[in-house]
């Protein structure tokens, strides 16, 4: 690909092909095999999967990273019951974690769009035609397009600084005559002044991006149009080779200096748009989190695409095993619903459990339109089929099947 960090000759396509085949095969099966069992799966059953491998994607994310964040402590925070205080890991995955919930509701094919990517990712594009706005050099910076009415206020603004910096001028004239021994310390004063002023200016754009520490040499333009071209090319190749492609190249361009963890989303949402994942956003970062393979730059391409593919199978064989225990979990549930009566609502409370990471009275009593004093007796009957408790008080408490 035609790309100064990040490269595909045409040439080496095949070669790439041919050695990833059986790997690039292996996971499609495996991803299809899962996507299939949710299309069939119960819709209580297939809901909980997708809402739980939210979660557990996030988490994983995070464990990439090197960070720490306890699953129990990412589904409280997600429901407002936080039992110690949100750390910076838990603040990012539980943005991560609304993330994929957005992305999984739209179209694979309005999020893959470049003016939807440039919109999420902050990457400036090409104005309008015969509208002012912002433009990128062909070097990779913004440059502002002004309309022809801006100028007169640009020209009255430059007049009035020029006029400010006279008089300070001045001032400083009539202190060096005052006392020439402090002129140096007053002028390097006057300038720390006016720069101090400038950086702590929220009210122009200019002011807010000097709040966060950033890397003047960083081309994000250019980064997101190689990463961009690369997905195009992806587009002649299998769908979950397209989709080890795409990861691959943004964890190697890096496209987005801020939100390092969406490529992962994008390379799930790649997959939804071939077909070969409709039913479900794969976690294919928790795949390689669980897998023994670790993504280094420093790795062939081949091995490193080999790697993403393995982790995608090992995705999708987690995502089996998440399925079982949720159906055995609401089969022991619902062994104590025998016997009731019709209008017992103990079996619509273990779907609850089943849908939901985390249940509440308050949320349980919502959702069956009873009092919570319902829900405690229903919880009680439940037994030692209960989910675990995740908050470890005596109120205020949630339950889970972690």
């Amino acid at each position: 690909m035609k790309s100064i960090r990040y490269g595909l000759p045409h040439t080496q396509r095949q070669a790439l092909v041919c050695d990833c085949a059986a790997a690039a095969e292996a996971a499609a099966v495996a991803l299809a095999r899962f996507d299939e069992r949710l299309l069939r799966a119960e819709a209580v059953l297939g809901e909980g999967a997708r809402q739980r491998g939210h979660a557990f994607e996030a988490q994983a994310l995070i464990g990439l990273t090197g960070g720490l964040c306890p699953l129990e402590d990412l589904v409280l925070h997600d429901a407002g019951m936080d039992v110690r205080s949100p750390t910076r890991e838990l603040a990012r995955a539980a943005a991560m974690l609304d993330e994929r919930r957005r992305l999984a509701r739209r179209e694979p094919a309005e999020i893959l769009s470049e003016s939807a990517l440039r919109l999420r990712l902050g990457i400036e594009g090409p104005p309008e035609p015969g509208r002012p706005g912002r433009a990128t050099t062909p070097s990779g910076t913004v440059k502002q397009l002004a309309a022809p009415w801006d100028r007169t206020d640009r020209e009255d603004d430059e007049e009035d600084q020029a006029d400010e910096d006279t008089l300070d001028l001045e001032e400083e004239e009539e202190d060096d005559h005052a006392d020439p021994a402090f002129a140096e310390i007053d002028a390097l004063l006057v300038r720390t002044r006016k720069k101090l002023d400038a950086w702590n200016d929220l009210s122009s754009e200019e002011g807010r991006k000097n709040l966060t520490l950033r890397d003047p040499g960083y081309d994000a333009a250019g980064r997101f149009a190689r990463w961009l071209a690369i997905l195009e090319e992806g587009r002649g190749l299998p769908a979950a080779l397209a989709a080890a492609l795409a990861l691959d190249a943004w964890l190697w361009l890096e496209p987005s200096d801020r939100a390092g963890e969406l490529g992962f989303a994008f390379a799930a949402t790649v997959l939804r748009q071939r077909g070969l994942c409709s039913a479900h956003l794969p976690a294919l970062g928790l795949g390689l989190r669980r897998g023994r393979f670790r993504w280094s730059p420093h790795l062939a391409l081949n091995s490193r695409i080999a790697g993403l593919l393995g982790a995608f199978g090992e995705a999708a064989a987690f995502g089996q095993g998440d399925l079982d225990r949720l159906s055995l979990a609401r089969s022991v549930m619902l062994r104590r619903c025998e016997g009731r009566r019709g209008n017992s609502k103990l079996a619509e409370l273990v779907d609850v459990f089943v849908a939901s990471p985390l249940v509440t009275v308050q949320l349980a009593a919502a959702r069956l339109k009873v009092t919570p004093q319902a829900v405690e007796a229903m919880l009680k009957e439940l037994g030692g089929s209960l989910p675990r408790e995740l908050t470890g008080r005596k109120r205020y408490r949630a339950w889970g099947i972690m």
